[in-house]
């Protein structure tokens, strides 16, 4: 229930927290989940609920802290105090959590005890004490970077609050992510590449990058990898291929020199991403769709560590002559209004695009959702035409209300399969039609009241087909699979999505979406298991 709070599916962790009969526990565990998701409420409503709200979250944890919580609880139940505009009972609590103390553990226990300390001496107004106490925390664990954003997250809330300054909390920004991206070209002279990859760790170390996410072509690419993994960075890899494809493409044929370096960048890399696992087929689309992923992939990584994502690129300055390089994803990135840091690149004139060869299937990368109902199976034969009638007509009538709708649809029992040309129409897609199920009046008409939509949502490169049985038009393709992997594993009344759909949503629809890690799909079969987020309204 923490992964799906922190995922931001709160109404369904309040639901499963009574279900399971956590809201009648007097452990300080359940007591402090209670809290917290009550604080979740309060953080997203406004005026007097969120007064209300914020007020039976610090009672949780005052419960919490007396039933052998620790002070953690007292400094939350003073937060949301604040929040429910109380400032004599932030001010007692506060004091309480800074008298009641407690043994400094090592690493993240060590630090979660500083840094609490930190937040109720801010409360307390001795905000000179809590910086010097911040800091003592940062020190005792410099790498729980997932730990920092977390407080930097709850003090500049209380920061919001009372009007007061943030400068003195970035010492809890974790280092930047970034999107990287170049030219491919042939191995250079020594001295040029070294001025190259000079300039690249100048910006890195100005720009103080610590996560790089993008592509492993020869040239600027490579280049772009070295340096970061010289400077201590991650590198996450999105290849657009499958890997011995890739290298034939885009690695050897500027020179053998290269391959070694690609596989000594994979074999440092800390994680290694797909955008197709299949060979190359003439189609520069797909390397469009993974750079669109890798850039869906660095803003995703700097939201989860309230941190700034940025985009470095190697560039000729010229406009994109097709789909993909790195101009079209300078114009891709720049679209964003996110920071961006260009080395210039002179380079000749490239030749003209050769034509696609012929025979190619048609392709397109669309945005699919797979829903189905949890609880359909267990029906009864004589309430079959009551579930058309009420949960399939809901779905039909949210459907026809969309402003976008599908350009595909297929529907088998309870299962239905959606295809839309932008992930942000699949989005809007998906959450009116939970909003419209949670709506409808089950019990009048003899239904489960515990039938729930699972929707499961991809963003990826499609075969467009005609159907030789049917004759209507067929979307089909591995990225179709993904699409239906997912689904089985959401949570009921919940839609899920795959990376690159969050991202893409992350990076062109933040203030309309927000997509919260889950964790991942259970493996199945040979289907490698796929990052999934929580899709839910901003």
């Amino acid at each position: 229930m923490l992964s799906l709070a922190r995922a931001g599916a709160t109404d369904f962790a309040r639901a499963e927290f009574v279900r399971l009969g956590l809201s009648a526990s007097n452990d300080p565990e359940a007591l402090s989940l209670g809290a917290r998701l009550l604080k979740d409420v309060a953080l997203t409503a406004d005026g007097a609920r969120r007064r209300a709200f914020a007020r039976a979250s610090a009672r949780g944890y005052v419960a919490a802290a007396a039933n052998g919580g620790g002070p953690y609880g007292l400094v939350n139940a003073a937060t949301m105090s604040l929040l429910a505009g109380e400032a004599a009972r932030t001010a007692d609590l506060a004091m309480a959590a800074l008298d009641a103390g407690a043994a400094a553990g090592q690493g993240d226990a060590d630090y979660f005890h500083r840094a609490s300390r930190a937040e109720a001496l801010f409360l307390l107004g001795r905000r000179d004490e809590a910086a010097d106490m911040l800091a003592a925390a940062v020190a005792s664990a410099p790498a729980s970077l997932s730990a920092h954003a977390s407080t930097l997250r709850q003090l500049s809330m209380i920061a919001a609050e009372i009007g007061a300054p943030t400068a003195w909390l970035e010492i809890l920004r974790p280092p930047a992510t970034a999107h990287f991206t170049g030219h491919m070209f042939a191995v250079r002279e020594p001295a040029e590449e070294a001025v190259l990859k000079a300039r690249m760790a100048d910006l890195l170390r100005a720009r103080r990058i610590g996560f790089g996410y993008g592509g492993l072509a020869a040239g600027a690419d490579i280049l772009w990898a070295e340096t970061l993994l010289a400077a201590g960075g991650e590198l996450h890899v999105v290849a657009p291929l499958a890997l011995a494809s890739y290298v034939e493409t885009s690695v050897r044929p500027f020179g053998e020199r290269w391959v070694g370096r690609f596989e000594a960048c994979l074999a440092r890399a800390t994680s290694v991403r797909f955008a197709a696992r299949d060979p190359y087929a003439g189609d520069d689309e797909v390397f469009a769709y993974a750079s669109r992923f890798a850039v869906g992939c660095a803003i995703l990584r700097a939201e989860g560590l309230s941190t700034q994502a940025v985009q470095v690129a190697v560039w000729d300055g010229r406009p994109a002559a097709g789909p993909a390089g790195a101009a079209a994803d300078v114009a891709y990135w720049r679209e964003t209004g996110r920071p961006q840091a260009i080395l210039p690149f002179d380079r000749p004139a490239p030749a003209s695009p050769a034509a696609p060869p012929a025979g190619l299937d048609e392709r397109g990368v669309k945005a699919m959702l797979f829903i189905d109902v949890r609880g359909f199976g267990a029906l009864h034969d004589a309430q079959v035409p009551a579930f058309f009638e009420v949960i399939m007509a809901g779905m039909a009538e949210a459907i026809a209300g969309l402003a976008a709708p599908p350009e595909h649809v297929e529907t088998w029992g309870d299962g239905v399969f959606l295809v839309f040309d932008q992930p942000c129409d699949a989005a809007e897609a998906a959450l009116a039609l939970l909003e419209s199920h949670r709506g409808l009046n089950l019990r009048a008409r003899g239904l489960p009241r515990h039938l729930a939509l699972r929707i499961g949502g991809h963003y990826g490169p499609v075969h467009l087909r005609v159907n030789p049985i049917t004759g209507a038009q067929a979307v089909v393709g591995a990225h179709v699979v993904v699409a239906a992997r997912i689904e089985p594993d959401v949570a009921p009344g919940a839609a899920y999505v795959s990376e690159a759909m969050a991202g893409v949503l992350a990076t062109r629809h933040a203030d309309l979406y927000r997509c919260g890690y889950v964790g991942r799909t259970t493996p199945r079969k040979s289907f490698p298991p796929v990052s999934i987020f929580n899709l839910s309204r901003r």
